[in-house]
């Protein structure tokens, strides 16, 4: 179960709806968006044999949008209203819900690649189309309808591989790294093609005893432009990185607990909007900033 508070986008914008349904020019004002995430993964495992395995995580997750807007210049209450249909054809308060694109692999774990109890850990797979997909919403957008940019999946198949490693260091301490890339190959019906994404992780552990260990990390992640009927999605194609520190504990009938927490070290959009102001409109993206997160993780084994 994972909890994300209040990523912050937003852009500034010149246009309104009218009455009868048509995008005018409005007063310079700036659409705020703010997004909470609450998600939910159940993760299967499938001891093929002491090294191979077959893995599957579906997850679940609600998005509780909000949007608002901040007046830059003068507008007058004819010109607020159409300011509103506008925002509401692209940022609605509104609660959406629904299962995300699953992920099935086929897993290898050996040990003693490097040294004596270390492990190595590489998985195979692909993720499935389970989450819903909207229209192209740059389309919709100009012209005046309603649409919506949050997706909950690609609507394709995507192949995706990951490696991890983890080994003794001293005592109760260990060290791991991981990478994982995921790799859309086509665009789904609706001219959607997703981006591609790496992430990369480091981190160390230390096990207390038999029931409690803690952790800390670091995790980057790169995302390329997605796109819409091949054309860049702007509010797609991203860098950030993120530390974390987590505990766990083995509960009653060996049941292990893990809590996290990850808070945002950087990030960075690769849309270059420096030059953006062109006849006095400005193009500006509007990706949202990540905010800290919570993760809660419970396994049992059956």
């Amino acid at each position: 179960m994972m909890r994300w508070f209040d990523a912050q986008g937003g852009h500034l914008e010149r246009k309104g709806i009218s009455l009868s349904g048509n995008v005018v020019e409005v007063p310079l004002h700036r659409h705020h968006v703010t997004l909470n995430i609450y998600r939910v993964d159940v993760g299967l495992n499938y001891q093929i044999s002491p090294q191979w395995m077959l893995e599957a995580n579906i997850p679940f997750e609600t998005k509780v949008q909000e949007a608002t807007i901040e007046e830059i210049e003068p507008v007058s209450q004819a010109e607020m209203e159409a300011i509103i249909r506008n925002r509401d054809n692209h940022h609605r308060n509104e609660t959406y819900a629904g299962p995300t694109d699953a992920d099935v692999f086929l897993g290898y774990l050996t040990q003693g690649i490097l040294m004596e109890n270390d492990f190595l850990m590489g998985r195979i797979g692909t993720t499935l189309p389970f989450g819903k997909t909207e229209e192209d919403p740059w389309k919709l957008g100009n012209a005046g309808l309603e649409h919506l940019h949050i997706q909950f999946g690609t609507g394709t198949f995507n192949p995706v591989a990951d490696l991890h490693y983890s080994f003794p260091l001293y005592k109760g301490l260990g060290a791991n790294a991981s990478i994982r890339g995921k790799f859309p190959l086509y665009e789904n019906s609706k001219t959607y093609r997703g981006s591609r994404e790496l992430t990369y992780t480091a981190g160390l552990n230390y096990h207390f005893n038999d029931w409690l260990s803690f952790q800390a990390s670091y995790l980057g992640f790169y995302q390329s432009y997605a796109y819409w009927a091949g054309e860049q999605d702007i509010n797609t194609g991203l860098r950030f990185s993120m530390a974390s520190v987590g505990a766990s504990l083995v509960t009653p009938y060996n049941i292990p607990l893990s809590l996290t927490l990850m808070l945002p070290l950087q990030q960075e959009t690769l849309y270059d909007d420096t030059n953006a102001f062109l006849d006095g409109v400005y193009d500006e993206q509007d990706a949202f900033e990540f905010g800290p997160l919570v993760s809660l993780t419970v396994l049992y084994a059956f």
